[in-house]
């Protein structure tokens, strides 16, 4: 079972995983039926966005210069391209 807490659920949606509007019940769904159904996967998936949310993605401003993910990136592209 995927845990969703607040960095998974806002690293999710930046990168366009989920809708913004998601819940974090609703986003627990739709993140699991993207995954494999092994609980390794599932685990490192957490961790990897757990992480990347307390380190890089975090809430106000997020450290996008030196993100590794920018190109698969819905919050980078919409703040870098214009209008």
């Amino acid at each position: 079972m995927l845990p969703v807490d607040v960095h998974v659920h806002r690293v999710s949606g930046r990168l366009g995983l989920i809708g913004h509007k998601v819940s974090a019940d609703a986003a627990h769904n739709l993140l699991q039926a993207l995954l494999p159904e092994d609980a390794r996967s599932i685990y490192d998936f957490h961790k990897g966005l757990l992480r990347h949310g307390q380190r890089t993605c975090v809430y106000e401003h997020p450290h996008c210069s030196k993100c590794l993910l920018t190109d698969l990136c819905d919050y980078y592209k919409g703040i870098t391209q214009p209008a």
